[in-house]
């Protein structure tokens, strides 16, 4: 009995000298600004400002507090990168893991420069989620990692922790003109198993550029008051990712889609006539094959998308394209309900996005 006492006696001093040895870095107190995937400064992990509250829909304001997008650059030669914060009140959905809804996700920069995932521990709970991502064989080298947020969860007091003689410092985020994704659920990362799986993270590493993620799950419906945000950002490509939002469900006609393409576009071709504009198409649906409302339903609004291109284009528009329902190439397995990705779906919808965007970039 004394023996088991003392060995326990023995992990609690190891613990807590553990615990003491760590060292927090807190990015929103950092010199520079460090959290990416933001058009605007000092909004913590939102992703919209704060006049937009009284602009927008109440549901994308609230949207517009989970961090889907978000990620944060830093170098260190941590053996394990400790990282803990305080989430929103839904830890995971019915559909959706609380990896993909709450998590977090950590990649580091081989040697080659390639993204490579690293694996993490964690703990989830209303009062803190923490993680634990191990590196081992790391003491000495310094890598560069990217952090990703949560897809759908807000957060607050995120902190990341090293041992007291690891080195670190958070890197300030890249100043080249991001991509800007206006869209619905499946942009913003539904249904991811973890973030560096959600379609705009997998582009941002393979392309190796910012990504700004301003997709509002249900509420990608080519707004003007959503427009007059997306617009303020100096983009390298404006993508507008809505029509899944704009179906026949939510009472869309065809006049009231065609006139919302139209503004959308010739909104930001009015405030960024140089910046490329991509309109996307509809994935399409799992089950349209045997539901033929929900056939019609993507196949209408790809018409009327593909016959508002043209309008566009005929009216001397230039800098527009379009990325096809065909060029996604979407499949039976890459759906979860029919609608959402799986990680599968993620990764071809991402690789149809990479395709397409380094024609534009060129």
């Amino acid at each position: 009995m004394k023996r088991f006492v003392l060995m326990f006696s023995l992990v609690l001093i190891h613990t807590f000298l553990c615990a003491q040895e760590l060292v927090w870095f807190d990015p929103l107190m950092a010199e520079k600004e460090v959290v990416e995937g933001q058009g605007w400064s000092g909004i913590e992990f939102n992703r919209l400002p704060d006049d937009a509250k009284a602009q927008v829909r109440e549901p994308v304001w609230g949207l517009s507090r989970n961090a889907a997008g978000l990620l944060i650059r830093f170098a260190s030669d941590a053996a394990e990168v400790h990282v803990k914060f305080k989430p929103g009140s839904r830890l995971s959905m019915p559909h959706m893991p609380s990896t993909g809804v709450t998590g977090l996700d950590l990649y580091a920069r081989d040697d080659r420069g390639s993204w490579r995932w690293v694996r993490g521990k964690y703990r989830f709970s209303p009062e803190e989620v923490s993680y634990t991502f191990v590196v081992p064989n790391a003491t000495g080298i310094h890598r560069e990692y990217q952090l990703y947020l949560p897809l759908y969860n807000s957060l607050s007091a995120l902190k990341v922790g090293v041992m007291k003689d690891d080195t670190f410092a958070f890197m300030s985020k890249r100043e080249a003109a991001p991509i800007v994704v206006y869209g619905t659920s499946i942009a913003q990362g539904a249904c991811a198993s973890r973030p560096g799986m959600a379609w705009t993270n997998i582009v941002g590493r393979s392309l190796d550029v910012p990504m700004i993620n301003l997709a509002f799950s249900g509420n990608g419906r080519l707004e003007p008051e959503v427009l007059d945000y997306v617009k303020q950002i100096d983009a390298a490509v404006f993508v507008l990712d809505c029509l899944p939002n704009l179906g026949p469900w939510g009472g869309f006609t065809e006049e009231v889609v065609k006139a919302k393409i139209l503004a959308a576009v010739r909104t930001l071709k009015a405030a960024h006539p140089k910046m490329p504009v991509l309109l996307v198409e509809h994935a399409g649906y799992s089950d349209g094959w045997m539901d033929p409302d929900r056939k019609s339903a993507y196949t209408n609004l790809n018409e009327w998308a593909a016959s508002c291109f043209q309008t566009l284009k005929d009216s001397g528009v230039k800098g527009l394209y379009l990325l096809s329902k065909e060029e996604m190439g979407l499949g039976n397995e890459d759906f979860v309900d029919g609608t959402h990705p799986t990680d599968l779906g993620m990764q071809h919808y991402a690789d149809a996005y990479i395709k397409k965007l380094k024609e534009i970039l060129q």
